[in-house]
């Protein structure tokens, strides 16, 4: 197990204990004067963070006789139950959208919580949702048992049996297919970003693991985006100090961005998965900006700023957006003559000498630019920011902009509009960042 903060390391570190386990297995393999291939897989969250993690193993592992197959656990899933018919979550939210009155709550949260009710527990120990913690759904909005049976009896029980009757599956069936099925297995495997997968996607992935083979679940909750929480012990396995270790020093920002992004973490309630950063004083580097203006404005100053401040030839630059709306911004930017190339949900990592991309904040997850502008933050775009301080789906949007914030190794760059930001804005510490009125 290797918790860490943003920043610390965390993927580097998989990286490296893939090549400690690949010489193990090496070893044992040449003792044993056998053949056999050493198998290894590696699993991400996203398209994105999977391209630049299949850059990092190919440039620092080498052998004859070994197999690292680098893939996305819904990708790698899918592929080994031989591509079935999968239907996404418009079952549920059928089911969630008909009765959200009965239930007593919006059919955008009842879809969250099926989603994570099935992903936490196995079909056969759905009883076990009515009485748990909700580790990973926050305090507010609040679902009793009552509440939670009214899920089970009209949404998530009628969405099985739908399924069944009519041979279909959905992301939690695959992994549930995955764990029972008669395959090879590995003697690595490595799970990165482990706190946006779902109990039923870990419990999988242990299913596959030889019997003397090495796991390793790198994981921060901290920066948890994606419906999910679980305990280790439910799925099977117990963390002790010896087996687990944390990385709390923030080695990718400046002070000054850290301390921006960690002023969001603050609102969230952290788990022992969780680590917030060690905080230093200001460096003296550049200040965290936020723009205050109509979009347009900001985009001219973004790209502006750009043009006199920073070098393309070395310097990477990204936009940043919670929808991906970059229609207005890919027109300014080809105006100006700025190339750029979209990212979001790609499978492998660009090999373009372009430096300016654009990207969602959830496929930015895992990766890291020296200056990052996210601009246009408004209520449409991220409504999730205009919660309340402890309901869930703010939480949810405290954990996300921290995290987009922390992508920055140089500069960040934050942009809104008067009267039309997310309450989110204002939990921002004022002392980390200055404000300029467009």
């Amino acid at each position: 197990m290797i918790r860490g903060a943003a920043g610390s390391g965390k993927t580097t570190t998989a990286v490296l204990k893939l090549k400690l386990f690949l010489l193990y297995w090496i070893s044992i393999r040449r003792v044993a004067e056998s053949e056999e291939p050493i198998r290894a897989l590696i699993l991400t969250f996203n398209k994105t963070l999977k391209g630049y993690v299949k850059e990092l193993v190919a440039e620092n592992i080498t052998g004859k006789n070994v197999q690292v197959s680098v893939e996305t656990f819904s990708h790698w899933a899918y592929n080994l139950l031989d591509k079935p018919d999968i239907c996404g979550l418009e079952l549920i939210a059928y089911y969630a959208n008909q009765h959200a009155i009965t239930i007593g709550l919006p059919a955008s949260f009842i879809v969250d919580e099926a989603t994570y009710a099935m992903g936490r527990f196995l079909p056969d120990n759905l009883g076990e949702y009515l009485t748990c913690r909700r580790d990973g759904r926050g305090a507010t909005p609040r679902v009793e048992r009552t509440t939670r049976q009214l899920l089970l009896d009209l949404v998530i029980n009628p969405s099985n049996q739908w399924k069944r009757a009519n041979n279909k599956y959905d992301w939690n069936d695959i992994a549930l297919k995955v764990a029972t099925k008669d395959t090879e297995k590995y003697d690595i495997i490595i799970t990165d970003e482990s706190q946006d997968f779902t109990a039923n996607q870990l419990r999988a992935l242990i299913a596959k693991l030889a019997a003397e083979g090495s796991a390793t679940f790198v994981i921060d909750t901290a920066q948890r985006i994606y419906i999910g929480g679980f305990t280790w012990s439910e799925i099977g396995l117990t963390i002790r100090p010896e087996n687990s270790h944390r990385l709390s020093v923030n080695y990718r920002n400046t002070p000054e961005i850290a301390r921006l992004s960690a002023s969001l973490i603050n609102c969230v309630q952290l788990d022992e998965d969780g680590t917030a950063p060690l905080l230093t004083l200001d460096s003296g580097s550049q200040r965290p900006i936020l723009l205050n203006g109509y979009f347009n404005e900001q985009v001219d100053w973004c790209i502006e700023h750009i043009k006199n401040t920073i070098n393309l030839t070395h310097d990477s630059v990204v936009f940043l957006h919670p929808k991906g709306w970059f229609s207005f911004l890919k027109k300014k930017l080809i105006a100006s003559g700025l190339a750029h190339v979209e990212i979001t949900r790609m499978a492998d990592w660009p090999k373009s000498s372009v430096n300016i991309a654009l990207s969602t904040l959830h496929s930015a997850k895992g990766l890291d630019f020296d200056h990052v502008f996210i601009i246009g933050l408004d209520k449409k775009g991220f409504p999730e920011g205009d919660f309340d301080l402890g309901d869930d789906r703010f939480e949810h949007a405290c954990r996300l902009l921290s995290m987009a914030i922390a992508r920055a190794r140089t500069s960040v760059v934050l942009g809104c509009k008067e009267g039309e930001q997310p309450n989110l804005l204002s939990r921002l510490d004022p002392s980390c960042y200055d404000e300029i009125k467009l």
